[in-house]
């Protein structure tokens, strides 16, 4: 650890931060409002246990709600105390439970031998249960499936607050004992005397829907268990039903982790709370760390609730509390609006304490109200468009709306300015135009002869057919009676037709027969590959005006279409048309995973997305009462946590807190605005929680200059397309410094440039080998055989094989190809425990991620980030290792390994080791191990001793490497090899 990062960042915190770092043992609250440093104190909390006790980085465990959350506190973490940042557990609470489920296979077999449902599959089982279910209730007759999605959204909601059938059933007792226990159920004179009165009848009602809900929860679990499947939200209840039924596994975790930590707590649903618990139940008065803040728990809808800090200090009466008040964040004003809202219709106490701004006054909020939405965004487009020219750095603004289907209109008009910006909402790739165009082309290819499906193809511009052309050749089918495909084929009728290039339409058709024939002969994502290539697709993307954010949507479609063939293992394209069909159907969204060029754009989320974040200037548009507060959520099926028995469930405090945070993210100015008239000319009014705000503290801006100003014509503007080339150094640099070197990137570099560009550093999607895929079900079983030796447990060779074939069912073969895979493996693996396993020892690791820092002096870049995921690691007296990298495939001799990509993959690993923070181990050998016999049946090992002079080399190689890449000094090599199919992209970029 650097004391003096340490040191430097201790002095700097005020007096209740200080206590909080301080307090390292014992149960501990912090209430941390927003911008008040909770991440400092978290990150420092972490460092100051390393600093004052003999704790090891892996007896920490750190857990948080989202990805993006884990990599912050991580990135915060190594910058205090260096490498050994890498070490310390943090991790989502799925993600730990995760890791639990793959160490300890054998108790949980449900989840081991089982797959995760989909939605689309989620959705199929629940008609089925609901086509033939006992059902009355929730199977309407004029639409059988209209409680389809509440139920699907209920089951989801129990589960995460770990109410299962057996519990389900116990609340719904409760609540029939309730209704019939109200002394004025019925009444008592009168025409309707002995009836149940009007308003208990609906709530008897809905007690019926409940029990209907209770039969179908009932019938979804078993044919779960049936179908080996499981759902997303079962990965937690399952570690907490083994926990609290294995005492002794239950201990093992406790045992290892000696302090836990948990962010944003008011976040927590009663599973993740209850996993909590239980990790903690080792002592009276645990380690356990807690921070969060009421005003800010936005996450209701999946599970949150805000009685967990009462809970805790039911449950650790001597905690210590610490509040933190200050603000670093935003100006006074800022804070007091947000506060004068929040305050309202509540008796909270953490919400009547304020917050004291560190940043000065301030300005008062800003109010617009427009006459149309039109002229709200293109007041916000050219607002913003002169902060820019102001000098506002365009990362420091966002603009936040309540729904992702908000971001349209301000997209376009943003567009029509030329401001940059990125979207970061869940954006939904299938309505993505190039996407729409390459799933056109898919739809074209499984009903290959169908004109219907062929005919919007053929406008798509990189297929590069003349419109004009095609308009004679089509009016010429149509005049003809002549089928589209049937004229595409003939030379002879495309003559006729008096097109000018006939070969056009006869090479499209050949494409398109070719792609249907490749379709039914091979894997699905090999396919694909070959019609994103072929096609033309790939080129056009990569030659877009936003290349990055395209390859990321290829990206995502790439990795759901592997995650159907993995559940499924027939899966073809005519399935996956189905499945596109019904995620489109049922308003279902997959979700795109890119990289943008955040340093230099407007920020677009929503509230929800910007928690955790801040900027100069926020704008919080549509602000109208029914969109942001006065939302209503039919109650179907009322069961605790959620709803009550009469009417729905009212959002107005959870939208009130979401206000709260879109407010909070600002540092210098806030401005809200809305349309006072929507579709339709309906009348708007402004959100209820404008008029909560102080009206000392907030001012309302005329908009009446900038709309008889706004010429009717600009609606009509063109809009400029934004301009991302794919040669942007300062990015591609950013994205370098971000990934460092891993030895599969170096190698791919060495081999070829272009492969590491594409591969490594902008990631194109392709499809994975039959090779590779084995390559990791090997690996994998491995893993947890060993994982299994490192705890005391030799398992057997059979036991080998069932964890191989585990862990082949879970990659993307084909049926013919898992039986070939089965069987190859069977036999390597059988024979290698037979020739090996009196060998092997217990003390050791595997999988050890290592994550170094290499000084350098590179282009502003002082160090190079290295890592690297070592197979196994076996220790010896004094800390000394051996490390052992698995290889399948054909086996390699020493003469061969010494030249090439092996050899070099084991010095990287010694200066991993090497560099690593603190330095737990040293390199002592590196050895190869082929899992594969050679051709005679014979296994091979090859043991390596690295010298210092072989760690110098790679050194040198590293940062001529680095410097290569930052420089782009690549740009216009090529590799030697010569049907290279990386260096035949790179001419894409021509």
């Amino acid at each position: 650890m650097d004391n003096r990062v340490f040191n430097k960042l201790y002095r700097s915190l005020n007096p209740r931060q200080r206590e909080a770092v301080d307090a390292i043992e014992g149960p501990v609250m912090v209430l941390a409002g927003p911008g008040t440093g909770k991440t400092t104190v978290l990150t420092l909390r972490i460092a100051n246990i390393l600093k004052k006790t003999d704790t090891s980085p892996d007896n920490i465990l750190a857990l948080t709600f989202t990805e993006s959350g884990v990599f912050s506190m991580r990135k915060n973490l190594v910058n205090i105390i260096g490498s050994a940042g890498y070490k310390v557990n943090i991790s989502t609470f799925h993600g730990f439970c995760n890791g639990v489920i793959e160490r300890y296979p054998d108790e949980f077999p449900r989840i081991i031998g089982s797959n995760p449902i989909d939605d689309i599959e989620k959705i199929s089982l629940l008609k089925e249960i609901i086509i033939s279910g006992p059902l009355k209730l929730l199977r309407p007759f004029g639409d059988n499936f209209y409680y389809l999605t509440p139920l699907r959204q209920k089951i989801s909601e129990l589960k995460r607050e770990n109410v299962p059938p057996r519990k389900l059933r116990t609340i719904i007792a409760s609540q029939e004992k309730e209704l019939y226990s109200i002394p004025d159920l019925y009444y008592e004179q009168g025409l309707h005397k002995g009836e149940m009165k009007g308003k208990y009848r609906a709530f008897e009602k809905k007690i019926l829907k409940n029990k209907e809900l209770l039969k179908i929860y009932m019938l979804y679990e078993k044919e779960l268990e049936k179908r080996r499947l499981y759902d997303f939200e079962d990965m937690i209840v399952e570690t907490i039903l083994t926990l609290q039924k294995k005492k002794d596994l239950l201990l093992e975790l406790q045992e290892e982790y000696h302090y836990i930590l948990a962010d944003e707590h008011q976040d927590a649903n009663n599973s993740q709370n209850q996993l909590l618990e239980l990790l903690a139940s080792f002592h009276d008065n645990p380690n356990l760390f807690i921070v969060g803040d009421e005003k800010q728990a936005i996450f209701r809808f999946q599970g949150a609730s805000l009685d967990k800090f009462s809970y805790f200090k039911k449950l650790y009466p001597g905690a210590l509390s610490v509040t933190l008040d200050i603000n670093y964040r935003s100006t006074q004003a800022i804070l007091d609006s947000a506060h004068s809202m929040i305050s309202k219709h509540t008796s909270s106490e953490q919400h009547a304490k304020k917050l004291h701004a560190e940043n000065g006054r301030g300005e008062r909020i800003e109010l617009r109200a427009f006459s149309k939405p039109e002229l709200e965004y293109a007041f916000l487009a050219r607002d913003i468009k002169e902060k820019i020219k102001e000098g506002v750095e365009p990362r420091e603004i966002a603009i936040l709306y309540r729904n992702n289907k908000d971001a349209d209109l301000i997209v376009r008009a943003l567009q029509r300015t030329d401001t940059p910006f990125v979207v970061e909402s869940e954006e939904r790739i299938l309505a993505l135009p190039e996407m729409r165009k390459f799933v056109a082309i898919l739809r074209a290819i499984q009903s290959f002869g169908s004109d219907v499906s062929m005919l919007p193809v053929l406008h798509i511009n990189f297929l590069d057919v003349d419109p004009l052309e095609l308009y004679k050749f089509l009016k010429f089918c149509e005049q003809e009676n002549i089928g589209l495909f049937e004229g595409m084929e003939s030379r002879k009728t495309l003559i006729r037709s008096k097109v000018k290039h006939p070969g056009k339409f006869l090479g499209l058709y050949s494409l398109f027969l070719n792609w249907k024939k490749l379709s039914q002969n091979r894997g699905l994502l090999e396919f694909m590959d070959s019609v994103v290539k072929e096609s033309g697709f790939l080129k056009h993307i990569l030659q877009s005006n936003e290349p990055e954010d395209a390859v990321g949507a290829l990206h995502s479609f790439y990795t759901f279409t592997e995650t159907l063939m993995k559940n499924h293992r027939d899966f073809d394209l005519k399935r996956l048309i189905e499945y596109v069909d019904m995620l489109e159907e049922h308003d279902i969204a997959i979700q795109k995973s890119s990289r943008e060029m955040t340093s230099k754009s407007v920020h677009l989320m929503t509230a929800h997305k910007s928690k955790g974040l801040e900027f100069d200037y926020v704008y919080i548009v549509g602000a109208y009462d029914g969109h942001w507060g006065a939302r209503r959520i039919p109650g179907h099926f009322p069961t605790v946590p959620s709803g009550d028995f009469f009417g729905s469930l009212n959002t107005d405090d959870d939208e009130r807190r979401l206000f709260y945070v879109a407010l909070t993210r600002a540092r210098l100015g806030v401005f809200l605005s809305y349309a006072k008239e929507g579709d339709g000319g309906r009348q708007r009014l402004p959100s209820k929680f404008i008029g909560e705000i102080d009206e000392r503290l907030i001012t309302e801006v005329s908009t009446e200059s900038f709309e008889s100003g706004f010429k009717k014509e600009d609606f009509f503007m063109p809009r400029r397309a934004r301009k991302v080339p794919i040669k942007d150094k300062a990015h591609l640099n950013d994205l370098f410094r971000e990934q460092g070197l891993s030895v599969t990137a170096l190698n791919n570099y060495l081999r070829c440039p272009w492969n590491y560009f594409y591969s490594n550093l902008l990631r194109v999607p392709k499809a994975p080998n039959k090779s590779s895929m084995f390559g990791n079900a090997v690996h994998r079983a491995l893993r947890l055989f060993f994982n299994k030796l490192k705890d005391g447990e030799l398992l057997g060779g059979d036991k080998l094989v069932l964890l191989f074939e585990d862990s082949a069912r879970k990659e993307a073969f084909s049926s013919s190809e898992y039986k070939e895979i089965h069987e190859k493996g069977k036999r390597a693996l059988r024979g290698y425990y037979n020739l090996y396993h009196k060998e092997w020892q217990s003390n050791l690791l595997n999988e050890f991620r290592v994550t170094a820092q290499l000084r350098v002096n590179l282009q502003n870049i002082a160090h190079l980030k290295l890592r690297g995921i070592l197979d196994k690691i076996e220790i010896m007296d004094g800390g000394a290792v051996a490390v052992v990298d698995y290889k399948t495939g054909r086996p390699k001799g020493r003469r061969e390994i010494e030249k090439g990509d092996y050899k070099r993959q084991l010095v990287f690993y010694k200066l991993l080791l090497d560099l690593s923070e603190p330095r737990r181990f040293v390199f002592s050998s590196g050895e190869i191990d082929f899992i594969e016999p050679d051709q005679r049946g014979k296994y091979h090992k090859e043991k390596f001793f690295i010298t210092d002079e072989e760690i110098e080399k790679l050194k040198e190689l590293l940062l001529q490497v680095s410097e290569e890449i930052l420089s782009l000094g690549f740009w216009n090599k090529r590799c030697n090899e010569k049907h290279c199919g990386y260096c035949a992209m790179r001419e894409m970029l021509s």
